[in-house]
Parts: C-alpha cells; sequence; structure tokens
C-alpha cells in the first residue's frame, strides 16, 4: 500500500468516525430543530469518509486531509455566524435557546444605524481606516518599487523587518503610544488613532505591496517603451489592465484590516466619542436598548463589507495573502 492510499484512508475513516459520533450526539442530546442541523454536518463528513475509501486507490488528485480541512473550517465559520444572526433576528423580549433561528425580526438591523454609539462608531472607524490607508499606501508604493524594480540593497532585510513589524503585539505599543498621544495632547481624539493604525496597515501595505508588484509583467512595459509609447499609452495598454486592479485589491485588504482592528480602539481612546467599531462592540455593550441583538446584527452588517471584497476579487485577493517574497 503506497503513502497516498494509507493517507487518503486514514483520513476517510477519521471524517467517518467523527460524521458517525456527531450524528449519535445530535441524536441523543440535541433536541428541537437543531438536530437537524448537526444530522447534516454528520452526512457530509460520512460521506466525505465513503468518497475517501472509493477514490482512495485511484490517482485522482484529491486530498482527503484537504476536503477534511475545508470542512472543518466551514463548520467552525457558518455556525458561529448562524448563532449571531439567530441572535440578531430574534424578537425582542425573548430568547434565543437554538442554532436555527424560529421568529425571524428584521427590526433591529435599523436599530443598529439608529444607535448613536454604533453610528458614531462606524463613522471612526471609517474615517482613520480610510486616512491611515492613504497615507500607508502614498510610503509603501515607492519603497515597494524599489524593492522590486529598482532591486535596491537591503530589499530583504527591509522586507523581514516589515513583516516582523505587522507580527509583533500591538498591545506591547499601546502603553507607549498612548503616553506620547496624553503628551502632545491628542488622547482621545478621533484621528489620533491615525498614528498608532499605521503600524498595521503601513507594514501591511508593504507585504501585499511586495507581492503585487512581483507579478506585473515588467518586461511589457520595457517593450513600450522601447516602441516609443507615450505616458498615455503606457498607462492605458500597462498600468491599467495589469497594475491597476491589483493596486485596488491591495488597497482594500488594507482598509479592511484597518476598519477591523479591535485593540487600538479598546487601548488608545477614552470615551464613545472616538473608539472605532470593533472596540465599541466590545465595551460599550450597557449604553444600548437590546444589546445582545444589536451587538449581533452590527456585527453582520460589519462583514458584510468583507465579503464582498472576497466575492468581487477572490483569485486576487487569494493570491495576494497565497504568496510570499522569495
Amino acid at each position: 500500500m503506497s503513502s497516498s492510499v494509507r493517507a487518503r484512508l486514514t483520513a476517510a475513516g477519521i471524517a467517518f468516525v467523527v460524521g458517525f459520533v456527531v450524528a449519535n450526539y445530535g441524536i441523543l442530546r440535541v433536541p428541537g430543530r437543531d438536530q437537524w442541523l448537526w444530522l447534516a454536518i454528520a452526512v457530509v463528513l460520512m460521506l466525505t469518509g465513503a468518497i475517501g475509501v472509493i477514490i482512495a486507490d485511484t490517482r485522482r488528485r484529491i486530498s482527503i486531509w484537504a476536503v477534511l480541512g475545508l470542512e472543518t473550517l466551514a463548520f467552525f465559520t457558518v455556525i458561529p455566524l448562524l448563532w449571531m444572526f439567530t441572535l440578531a433576528t430574534t424578537p425582542e423580549g425573548q430568547v434565543a435557546r437554538s442554532l436555527l433561528p424560529t421568529d425571524v425580526s428584521w427590526s433591529v438591523f435599523g436599530d443598529v444605524w439608529d444607535a448613536d454609539v454604533l453610528r458614531r462608531a462606524v463613522i471612526t472607524s471609517v474615517l482613520v481606516a480610510l486616512v491611515a490607508t492613504a497615507v500607508s499606501l502614498l510610503v509603501a508604493a515607492p519603497a515597494v518599487y524599489a524593492m522590486v524594480r529598482r532591486r535596491a540593497r537591503g530589499r530583504r532585510v527591509l522586507y523581514v523587518y516589515a513583516v516582523a513589524v505587522l507580527l509583533a503585539p500591538l498591545v506591547a505599543l499601546a502603553g507607549p503610544f498612548g503616553d506620547q498621544l496624553r503628551a502632545f495632547g491628542w488622547y482621545d481624539h478621533r484621528l489620533a488613532l491615525v498614528l498608532p493604525t499605521l503600524m498595521l496597515t503601513l507594514p501591511l501595505a508593504l507585504w501585499l505591496g511586495v507581492t503585487l508588484m512581483r507579478d506585473v509583467p515588467w518586461s511589457l512595459d520595457d517593450a513600450l517603451r522601447a516602441d516609443g509609447a507615450g505616458r498615455r499609452q503606457r498607462l492605458r495598454w500597462f498600468v491599467l489592465p495589469n497594475v491597476a486592479p491589483a493596486v485596488l485589491a491591495v488597497t482594500l485588504l488594507v482598509l479592511l484590516a484597518a476598519c477591523n482592528d479591535a485593540l487600538i480602539g479598546a487601548t488608545l481612546t477614552g470615551s464613545d466619542r472616538s473608539r472605532t467599531l470593533p472596540a465599541t462592540l466590545l465595551l460599550a455593550a450597557d449604553q444600548l436598548e437590546n444589546p445582545t441583538a444589536q451587538l449581533a446584527a452590527a456585527g453582520l452588517l460589519w462583514l458584510v463589507p468583507a465579503l464582498l471584497v472576497l466575492l468581487a476579487l477572490p483569485r486576487r485577493t487569494l493570491r495576494l495573502l497565497g504568496r510570499t517574497y522569495p
């Protein structure tokens, strides 16, 4: 038996056993309508196991481990989102007792925007993210061009440093940033969050920008120059079709990362007037009339832009996030 066949059979066996356990747990311990959800998950896992056994000795290039991992990721993503949807749509005065919603009420999504604390937080998040993204792209663009196009010395060191800053815990820098903001009298001001947000957006723009520029067909630009093409012709035939869509993807990813950061808004603000939405969702529950439903609805609405970006630019987004610098 080859190693690939053995790996497929092992993954198929694990998928079938886990599905069998989930089915029995759903039948014996889960009451009401949620039982159908557990049974559906069990059926998917057991079918994965059965198909894995069937194709174990074939030459099909399918990894059962990858399929099982994708299903697990989907389960652990969809189930929390389903619970958030149930909490958001449960009518006021009722308590959600199952994952699947029973009585659906959409009024809370209108109440979210009517809440002053949430509306102010959304404006703050978008404003801070836009300014930080614009500054990051203006600073990172020349550096990325020099690292990729000019092959500048020390480019690998700069790239590793940028990634290291990106991976550094921002909570370790919250104290020094807070002291500096107080010293300059900027603490608890809305735009004061732009400076610490740059610690996230600038290295992210550099990392994604390097990946972007590596995929650009620079030989086409060289050929256009050699043929005497002007700036407008190069813009039309080279920049717009090859660079602009990927630059848009990088911009949107950096903007989403800035909008979704909760640590900076929670640690470097002192009142609701300067908090971002993720920080407000953590700290301002006592200021809402129906906090459970409104917080869940706000979280779902805040997720929509990220889903739209992923659906609009799936290939470029996955390529940018899945490549590394050689």
